[in-house]
């Protein structure tokens, strides 16, 4: 069975550039099973990239391909980057895109692409996802083995993502993400909090307690769970609560531990 290759971009659909990345693959593998996971990224942002990678990735299995182009620098300096992490490929610019995915690694080898017989010839310098990454991906589904991609990084880019700070009976975090529903994802991950939570604060709301799912509070009502991707969120029930509470990216989000 031909492995699965599933595709993140910040291109939208409007445009085609999605399409010629698939031809390229389908032309060197013809059987390939592709998946669009989003062409929907906010356009130049690693860390949404990031984000959905993360919480996307795991429920696909072994041997899986996944192949993300959010490339703000691309024709630039960076490097393009091809990763093996815990039996998963990732095939994308060394920018920070994989941050996540390898933060949680238990395995993980990195190869800059370097082999030109995994590309096409001359590639062109502002479209190195059809060029470049989706060549190389296609090839590794064909049986191209990894070691042949290029020499091993030891030092692959990585977001700087401030990390939440933690007193005896508290932990403080930001808002990192806001989905299209207004939903603000903080950098706290569910592994943070060691116990049962009080309550949420911001300098716009006061939420007490978890929720699991949005209607266990009244429609309009704010509350806090962990989302899809295992970070704590602030949403309003059938609102959005951005709007809501006029919160951008960057802003403080305090968590409280019930003590006793």
């Amino acid at each position: 069975m031909s492995p699965v290759i599933t595709l993140t971009t910040d291109f939208g659909t409007s445009d085609g550039y999605v399409a010629q990345m698939k031809g390229v693959i389908l032309s060197i593998k013809p059987d390939a099973t592709l998946v669009d996971v989003t062409h929907e990224i906010e356009p130049f942002s690693i860390l949404q990239g990031a984000l959905v990678l993360k919480g996307v990735s795991r429920f696909y299995g072994q041997g899986t391909i996944h192949v993300a182009v959010v490339d703000p620098g691309v024709g630039g300096p960076r490097r393009g980057i091809a990763a093996m992490v815990d039996g998963r490929f990732y095939i994308g610019p060394d920018n920070g895109l994989f941050s996540l995915v390898l933060a949680s690694a238990t395995s993980c080898e990195a190869r800059e692409i370097r082999n030109a017989e995994l590309t096409l010839p001359d590639p062109h310098p502002t479209f190195h996802g059809r060029d470049v990454l989706a060549p190389v991906a296609a090839y590794l589904a064909a049986g191209a083995r990894f070691e042949v991609v290029g020499p091993v990084v030891e030092d692959p880019v990585t977001l700087a993502i401030d990390h939440p700070k933690r007193s005896e009976h508290s932990l403080e975090g930001e808002v990192i993400y806001i989905d299209r529903f207004g939903n603000l994802t903080t950098n706290i991950e569910t592994g943070m909090l060691p116990r049962s939570v009080d309550t949420v604060e911001t300098e716009k709301v006061r939420i007490r307690g978890l929720s699991t799912f949005f209607d266990q509070v009244p429609e309009k009502e704010a509350l806090a769970l962990i989302n899809s991707f295992g970070f704590l969120e602030i949403a309003v029930n059938r609102g959005n609560a951005c709007r809501q509470f006029g919160m951008k990216r960057g802003a403080r989000v305090r968590v409280y531990f019930e003590i006793a």
